[in-house]
């Protein structure tokens, strides 16, 4: 059995807001719409990969503390060829960088960015 990566689903606190955070912030494109049982679902392509965004359901309250991984995605880590050009060019769009550069094992070089609903962006750099 092969498996391969269809898309990544994000439940959003404000959805409108979150798109246009990952369109501003990543160059994401949105690539479809749509419904499934009544709950709307709008697709985009963001580093090659198909993410897909809804609103979180009425009456559930999703609360992340700061500094500590929330329960479901919480991570979405991007490869960069230019780290220092991928930081300043996410500063100069108005990203909130939380960590970082810092200089890891073998060369590896990753920042952190604050994205909506306590998800965080990390920005990696193979040497």
């Amino acid at each position: 059995m092969h498996y391969s990566l269809d898309h990544i689903h994000l439940r959003c606190s404000d959805l409108d807001a979150s798109i246009a955070y990952y369109e501003k912030m990543f160059d994401a494109k949105e690539i479809a719409r749509g419904e499934v049982k009544g709950m709307p679902i709008i697709a985009l392509e963001m580093a090659g990969q198909r993410f897909s965004f809804s609103p979180k359901r009425e009456g559930i309250d999703i609360r992340v503390e700061p500094d500590e991984p929330g329960w479901g995605l919480y991570q979405i880590a991007l490869k960069v060829d230019n780290l220092d050009a991928a930081m300043a060019a996410l500063k100069e769009r108005g990203a909130v960088i939380s960590r970082g550069p810092v200089d890891l094992r073998g060369g590896l070089r990753v920042f952190f960015v604050e994205a909506p609903d306590g998800v965080e962006m990390e920005v990696m750099e193979y040497a």
